[in-house]
């Protein structure tokens, strides 16, 4: 053996290495990943829009690596890069790193690092593996203005994916909402008033406000009936200014237009901290509730069932979450606790919320609402009211759903197609209802209690359905199924 120290390899984009060089032995091609287990986590930014891929390779007369990054299950390359013109056998510890595109290209999930090492007589070794990516990589969608004018607050500014096609004749946005009288106008006229958005192109609009903390408001086409919804075109609900400069939405749908499927949104931005996210571990991210403070007191994954933190992994609070990561344990509940292992954490309802590694999902997400006693204690029913249902929003009775178990509810009941609803613990309880989060029409998660726009039946035939709620996860889901 022997020590090669001067540099010998040229690199393409960013690369660096370190190396040890061996002797004449005749090796097929090799390449062995140290960087990334299978179904690791990988968090690009703006600050790091790279995925780093670091390996050992081996191979006569090697003169090659390419790796290319793809979708799970595709084969259209996202991202690459490659190292060219090696004139040595044996590299050690290659840190190649792989430049990813904007979320708007790549969205946050399961991607498949694919690597080919080629030899100078065109001898090939190929494999493959797949990682987790959160991809907070900022795409650039639209030009706004910089400064705010004088007297203005906030710019709200709106991305609309479906902008071209929107009818020359109505394609104008309006702002609508509380401080309506107060700016010039009327409260909540539905748009068509003096709050005109700029159209600065088919999908970028913007419109400079003066708001004050609290103000709440919607985005709408001229009147009610046309107004925003989201990407499965249920209604948002009210937005609330908190003293931001900028405000973004995107306007995915619009209640008087067939509903689109978003075919590649920027989703969630969630900035992990770089201490909770480790080769060959699970990271664990936990949701809270407003009321509780992820900065005051020490926060620790355990083992469910576990007496001490001894054995815990302290977790990092980021943007009202909390994060740490844990070994991958098939099969393991991993639990949420504050200050000791006594105080788990639990949804608004009760229950403990854990988090199990499936083999693949990275991270894991639970959402906790306590770490003491319930916030909203269930009852024997809850019922069901909106102009979906044969009773309609005023309906007072004969519209209970059945407790099948604690905390897990079910109905079967007639729905209209095209339709609205919402869920209450009893009727007329408006203030705790129980509306759209995330999903679909047919299947999906609750808002926080209380919040968020109507349940739909958008997409979904005229018939008799079977409804099952399960309040022991999260904020809750629902599932329908037609009879």
């Amino acid at each position: 053996m022997r020590n090669f120290k001067s540099p010998f390899l040229f690199f393409s984009f960013f690369l660096s290495l370190f190396l040890v060089g061996c002797g004449e032995d005749d090796v097929e091609p090799a390449f062995e990943e140290v960087r990334n287990q299978a179904y690791d986590l990988v968090v690009v930014s703006d600050a790091n829009a790279n995925v780093p891929v670091s390996f050992t390779a081996a191979g006569t007369d090697l003169e090659r690596v390419i790796v290319e990054i793809t979708k799970q299950g595709s084969n259209t390359v996202v991202a690459s890069n490659s190292l060219n013109k090696i004139i040595h056998e044996n590299l050690n510890r290659i840190n190649m790193t792989v430049p990813f595109p904007g979320n708007d290209q790549a969205p946050s999930g399961l991607y498949t690092v694919n690597y080919r090492m080629i030899a100078k007589n065109g001898e090939q070794s190929v494999g493959t593996y797949d990682i987790n990516v959160i991809n907070n990589v900022t795409p650039v969608l639209c030009n706004y203005t910089n400064n705010l004018p004088n007297g203005k607050t906030v710019w709200i500014r709106l991305y609309v994916p479906e902008g071209e096609d929107l009818p020359a004749n109505d394609n104008t946005i309006y702002l609508t909402g509380s401080f309506g009288a107060r700016e010039g106008g009327t409260d909540w006229d539905g748009g068509g008033g003096p709050h005109t958005f700029t159209r600065l192109s088919a999908t970028c609009y913007e419109i400079a406000m003066h708001l004050v903390s609290g103000d709440k408001f919607k985005i709408t086409r001229g009147n009610w009936d046309k107004q925003m919804t989201n990407a499965t075109g249920a209604e948002y609900s009210d937005f609330t200014y908190n003293g931001e400069t900028t405000f973004s939405a995107t306007a995915y749908n619009w209640k008087d237009r067939p509903v689109v499927t978003p075919t590649s949104t920027a989703g969630e931005i969630l900035n992990i901290p770089a201490e909770a996210v480790k080769s060959g571990m699970l990271t664990v991210v936990a949701n809270l509730d407003n009321s509780i403070d992820a900065t005051s007191g020490n926060y620790y994954v355990v083992e469910k069932g576990a007496t001490s933190v001894t054995n815990g992994y302290k977790m990092v609070a980021f943007d009202k979450k909390l994060a740490a990561a844990v070994p991958k344990k098939t099969g393991v509940e991993y639990v949420i606790v504050k200050g000791d292992a006594s105080a788990t954490g639990k949804n608004r309802f009760g229950f403990v919320q854990s988090a199990v590694w499936d083999g693949k999902t990275n991270p894991a997400r639970v959402t906790v609402g306590t770490f003491g006693n319930a916030g909203f204690t269930l009852g024997n029913k809850i019922v069901i009211v909106g102009g979906a249902t044969p009773g309609d929003w005023g309906v007072s009775s004969g519209q209970d759903f059945t407790k099948t178990a604690e905390g897990k509810y079910s109905i079967t009941i007639p729905l209209k197609a095209d339709s609205e609803y919402l869920l209450l613990p009893e009727y007329g309880q408006w203030g705790d209802k129980w509306a759209f989060g995330s999903g679909t029409s047919a299947k999906g998660t609750f808002d926080v209690q209380g919040n968020g726009g109507n349940l739909t039946t958008k997409g979904l035939t005229e018939g008799t359905y079977r409804i099952d709620v399960d309040f022991t996860v999260g904020n809750g889901t629902y599932t329908l199924t037609k009879i």
